[in-house]
């Protein structure tokens, strides 16, 4: 009898090793990858120490920030019915939501001839919903074969009738098709004398270009003073070039996108900072001396409606909020992200980058409102400098605020992700006009992130509570969807309306002043925390 129950264990055992041996390296492989190993392999460890000056605190950010762009053609009514409607609830609840302080009218289709410029009854449909959205307007004219006597008249009724809603005035979008300085100088100034007959009140900002560092000086040095002042100097920039190879096609079907893995690497590299500092200089040269603000009136990540796979993916959640907080630190008044179910002038493609777009459903937030909506939770007040005592920052972005109800808020973003096996992260930038990239979307997979990082954050006062909100992606996926996205455990909404919560910190997390975090791959946290 022992015998037989032998041999039956060994052949019950046999069974399990053959069985298991197909399985075994997987297992391990996912053993070691998940966010429990590491974290038990990691225990003790910092990669990063941070010390927060609570005591220097530098200038105020401005509570204008975040923004959108839109393109003018969005005040004509499609089918009867406007995308501005004061009784559009869930677009309210959204701007809401977003935290939306400033939204610039132009785009292309400002100055395309076989659009018909806004009626006043477009217009009315639209101030009457930055009134009840409480933001503030830039309105653009058109330049290219412009209308002083339209622009005039509008010009009027805007100020006789929404004067609070009103910024100011814009003339013209992107204009370097006036090659001519003297040229565009001439077209602009018709324009805006005619507005000055009946609105000498009226103020302007411009040029609405793309980066031209020149051009911005000589538009500052000319008409930052006088009757109808330039009071803000307004630029463009989308800091990873086009989303096409061939961008001068006119048949969109022959379109090629560039490489989706390399622009989601490009949009988390540290290298973005030498293209965004580039544009900044010529800014602030541009306003020196001068009683000038300067905002990007249009931006996003890639030009020509966003690229599928990148601007519409977490990717640019993650970009987004890296990007505003960056921006606010330089003392910019404001960040205008282009955006709309459609964007374009002769040629509209479906927006990719867009913040959200409406759909069957209610409103579609896409991944850069996750983003918006973080820095609204997460920046406020005045810049607090922050020092590394040890570690590296790379790959980790770190900003830090002191409010107006004595909270610290502190964002920490980890944009380490574990490239694809096809390509090896350099941080460096991709050659934007690389040709050879022209592999269609989800041609190749990443493979999962493997690195946690382990920050520890001292400071020179003590609190009483600390909360955390923080923002990933299901499996740390660069190219997850808005649906695979939470924010504080929760998305946002299809009426506009986000429910996420803060989490209290608890020990071990809190130790006297200070505190340690594990941040998961291609993730974001807010820290806010009451100092006594």
């Amino acid at each position: 009898m022992l015998v037989q129950d032998l041999r039956e264990i060994a052949i019950f055992v046999a069974f399990i090793t053959t069985n298991m041996k197909q399985h075994l390296k997987r297992w391990i492989a996912a053993l070691l990858i998940s966010p429990l190993f590491i974290s038990c392999h990691r225990t003790g460890e910092t990669d990063l120490s941070l010390q927060v000056n609570t005591l220097d605190p530098g200038f105020t950010i401005s509570n204008q920030i975040i923004g959108l762009s839109y393109e003018t053609s969005t005040l004509l009514p499609r089918k009867g019915v406007y995308y501005f409607n004061p009784q559009n609830t869930e677009l309210l609840n959204v701007f809401r939501t977003l935290g939306i302080k400033h939204l610039r009218l132009g785009g292309n289709s400002v100055d395309e001839a076989s659009i018909p410029q806004p009626a006043e009854a477009d217009i009315r449909s639209f101030f009457e919903f930055a009134k009840a959205a409480n933001f503030k307007v830039i309105y653009s004219f058109r330049l290219k074969e412009g209308d002083p006597l339209y622009a005039k008249n509008t010009a009027r009724f805007i100020l006789d009738n929404y004067a609070d809603q009103l910024e100011s005035f814009a003339i013209g979008n992107e204009p370097s098709y006036y090659k001519d300085y003297a040229l565009y100088v001439s077209k602009w100034t018709a324009i805006r004398d005619a507005i000055l007959e009946t609105c000498p009140q009226a103020v302007f900002s411009g040029p609405d270009q793309n980066p031209d560092a020149e051009r911005l000086k000589l538009l500052a040095d000319d008409f930052a003073q006088g009757q109808g002042p330039l009071v803000q100097l307004s630029q463009h920039n989308y800091p990873f070039g086009c989303s096409y190879v061939n961008y001068k096609e006119h048949d969109v079907s022959k379109l090629i996108p560039r490489d989706t893995l390399l622009r989601r690497n490009d949009l988390l590299s540290d290298s973005a900072y030498t293209i965004y500092r580039e544009v900044r200089d010529g800014m602030l040269e541009a306003v020196k001396g001068k009683k000038l603000s300067f905002r990007l009136t249009e931006t996003n990540n890639l030009w020509y409606s966003g690229l599928e796979g990148v601007s519409d993916r977490y990717v640019s959640a993650l970009w987004g909020l890296d990007y505003l907080h960056w921006w606010s630190a330089q003392g910019i008044a404001g960040l205008n992200f282009h955006t709309g179910d459609s964007t374009g002038g002769a040629i509209a493609l479906p927006c990719r980058y867009a913040v959200f777009i409406r759909s069957d459903q209610g409103l579609e937030a896409r991944p850069l409102a996750y983003g918006i909506k973080m820095f609204e939770q997460g920046a406020a007040g005045r810049i607090l400098p922050l020092k590394i005592n040890s570690g590296s920052a790379s790959q980790l972005s770190t900003y830090a605020y002191l409010n107006e109800d004595n909270e610290l808020l502190i964002t920490l973003i980890n944009k380490n992700n574990l490239p694809s096996a096809s390509f090896e992260t350099t941080n460096q930038l991709s050659d934007s006009t690389n040709k050879k990239n022209r592999l269609p979307i989800n041609n190749r997979e990443e493979r999962p992130p493997v690195h946690n990082r382990t920050v520890s954050i001292s400071f020179d006062r003590e609190f009483s509570g600390a909360a955390l909100l923080e923002m990933k992606a299901k499996d740390n996926y660069l190219g997850a969807l808005a649906t695979d996205i939470s924010l504080g455990e929760s998305g946002i909404e299809t009426d506009g309306k986000w429910k996420g919560q803060w989490k209290k910190l608890k020990k071990p997390a809190v130790r006297k002043q200070i505190i340690t975090l594990e941040l998961e791959p291609a993730s974001a946290v807010v820290l806010k925390i009451s100092l006594n």
